[in-house]
């Protein structure tokens, strides 16, 4: 008798199930125009030097850090389709360009690499300082920390100055940078440029990145949030500028409790960005 060696086995996948794309899955989320990354296009406008020192300072962290220091005129800006989404400053009392980033408006992370690889390629800087936050709530520890205890943290492309590994502590695995300053940070990793991300304790979870680009909003320029004190500001503020070998101010006062705010003046013809703006 015949007998069929394939009589005890199943039958193929595709026998008794449809894998077509077209078919209705109620389970998957049907993509829609939101999204489908926008094409990048990244301008830099504005008098800025190149092959210097940059710091850039992103987000809450940026924009407080902002009011202690006397900026001056902005000399540039860049925009992402069309949107100015970070301010370029020269002050006087330094050689580093400063950047003042993501204050007025967020990116979407489509958008992050493109922009921080453009400026990066751009201003060609020798070394780069970068300042951001990070979240206490979530951020993974062997013992519980609460946001009073939090110190500042730092990652880094090459070795850093001791006085920088005395002053922070390392931003350990398995914790995540998900901003701006993470494609800024595996840019220079790459180029092999020397580049320290200083991180901020914050005391709450961010909201996650936009899925699309907003028109900047001045307004959030006057949140009145201050999660750090003067000494704490001061502190990552010698660490921005030794990590560049610049000298910082002596010390962070936070002019805004002083009645001195961000000052935006009407946009005319000429002005760069969304208003000449002093800081």
């Amino acid at each position: 008798m015949d007998v069929d060696p394939l009589q005890d086995i199943i039958p193929s996948r595709y026998a008794i199930e449809s894998d077509e794309e077209d078919e209705f899955n109620p389970l998957q989320r049907r993509p829609d125009s939101q999204d489908v990354p926008e094409p990048l296009n990244v301008q830099i406008v504005g008098s800025i030097p190149t092959a210097g020192k940059l710091i850039v300072a992103s987000g809450d962290a940026g924009k407080i850090w902002a009011r202690g220091d006397n900026l001056g005129e902005q000399t540039g800006a860049v925009y992402v389709n069309g949107i100015s989404v970070c301010l370029c400053f020269n002050p006087e009392w330094t050689s580093a360009t400063i950047i003042i980033s993501e204050v007025t408006t967020r990116l979407p992370i489509w958008a992050m690499n493109g922009y921080g690889k453009h400026i990066l390629e751009t201003l060609r800087p020798s070394r780069v300082s970068i300042l951001d936050v990070y979240p206490v709530p979530s951020y993974i520890t062997s013992e519980p920390l609460s946001f009073q205890n939090a110190p500042i943290r730092y990652l880094a492309t090459t070795r850093v100055d001791p006085d920088i590994a005395e002053r922070a502590e390392k931003f350990s695995p398995p914790n995540l940078i998900s901003s701006t300053s993470a494609a800024f940070m595996a840019d220079l990793s790459v180029s092999k440029v020397q580049g320290v991300l200083f991180v901020l304790p914050y005391p709450r979870i961010p909201p996650p990145a936009p899925r699309k680009l907003s028109p900047s909003n001045i307004e959030n320029l006057t949140d009145d949030l201050m999660p750090w004190n003067e000494d704490t500001m001061s502190t990552v503020q010698t660490l921005l500028f030794k990590a560049i070998d610049e000298k910082a101010p002596d010390v962070w006062v936070n002019k805004s409790s002083k009645g001195i705010a961000v000052r935006v003046t009407t946009r005319q013809k000429g002005d760069i960005g969304e208003g000449g703006m002093y800081i």
